[in-house]
């Protein structure tokens, strides 16, 4: 059995799932840490880690990259945490109902002000 190293962790080839999660919690510290480096660009960074990964798993067969994947970007999602400024359901936009009652509204403030006028 080979071994390899990324990031300072080293992997059995085909990594164990322990490995794996460990990378995956490592990245996210990474992660958590350069967003307060003035200096380093967020998404630039994110790219390099994945990139890193991607170069990892070109020597897994196909079946242990997919469970690699798996493995790996189901960690990260569990241990992401929950932003309380941006919940998931914000994302849905607005409801039908609220987009109309905003648009009668406006045509009954224009409606009122033209009659008015009139009188």
């Amino acid at each position: 059995m080979s071994t390899r190293i990324l990031d300072g962790i080293t992997f059995d080839m085909p990594p164990t799932a322990g490995q794996v999660l460990q990378l995956a919690d490592l990245h996210r510290q990474k992660l958590d840490n350069v967003i307060y480096d003035r200096h380093a660009h967020l998404g630039h960074f994110g790219l390099a880690q994945r990139k890193e990964v991607y170069d990892f798993t070109r020597a897994l067969d196909e079946n242990q990259r997919a469970q690699f994947y798996k493995l790996y970007n189901t960690e990260l999602v569990r241990i992401a945490t929950e932003d309380r400024w941006h919940p998931p359901e914000a994302e849905a936009g607005l409801s039908k109902f609220a987009i109309f009652l905003v648009l009668a509204l406006v045509a009954f403030v224009i409606a009122w002000s033209v009659f008015e006028r009139l009188n």
